[in-house]
């Protein structure tokens, strides 16, 4: 019951994405009407499962990111890129048991996201701005980031193999061009929230126990 099997954990998960930019409605919640500033994401992910306390691993994401203000809007095709380490804080106080279904974790990382950007105006939908589509300096001429990933999520375990999976992170890019407007007087950095349900499918050496008879 106490014993945690190692393992390889692969994940696909879904679900909407927000931006943190100076394009945008409102400051924290993203706005539908009367533009639509919710965007989309799919992540796969493999993790080295490598006890109850932590694992690390890597993720690749597609996503549209949004935003809009006044008479302007922006849109934004990403690929990211990832490295990170999961923590469970909860096992610092209470032992694992494999009877446990919810587990939570903390995660950490930092990637590389690469992006077009296109800013408008609403009204007439002319093109104010373009960033990338084959002038960045990353692959197919995207435009190349940096960013470093804080979140946190949250598993429930439905057997030994299968696990439903609930994350929500920030990623806070290394400058403040992703809706191709650079403020002066708000934050230099850009980031973005990607919040996702997954299923996750956990490999594992099968533990195999040998019947102990008592001889009369």
């Amino acid at each position: 019951m106490y014993l945690y099997d190692m393992g390889i954990i692969m994940t696909a998960a879904v679900g909407p994405t927000v931006s943190f930019t100076d394009i945008k409605t409102h400051v924290v919640f993203p706005a539908t009407k009367p533009q639509n500033e919710v965007g989309f994401t799919i992540q796969g992910t493999l993790i080295w499962d490598i006890s109850s306390y932590f694992a690390v691993g890597g993720q690749l994401a597609y996503a549209t990111i949004s935003g809009a203000r006044s008479n302007q809007r922006f849109d934004a095709q990403l690929f990211e890129g990832n490295m990170s380490v999961n923590f469970n804080p909860i096992r610092l106080f209470w032992r694992y048991r494999s009877d446990q279904k919810w587990d939570p974790y903390i995660i950490v990382g930092v990637g590389l996201s690469n992006y077009n950007s296109t800013l408008k105006f609403i009204d007439t939908g002319q093109v104010r701005a373009k960033r990338g589509y084959g002038n960045g300096g990353g692959p197919f001429g995207l435009v190349v980031e940096g960013v470093a990933i804080i979140g946190a999520g949250v598993k429930f375990k439905l057997n030994d193999h299968w696990f439903l999976r609930f994350e929500s992170a920030n990623r806070w890019m290394n400058d403040d061009k992703l809706d191709t407007f650079e403020s002066i007087k708000s934050s230099p950095y850009d980031f973005y929230n990607l919040t996702t349900i997954g299923i996750s499918y956990k490999f594992f050496k099968q533990r195999h126990y040998p019947m102990i008879r008592q001889q009369k």
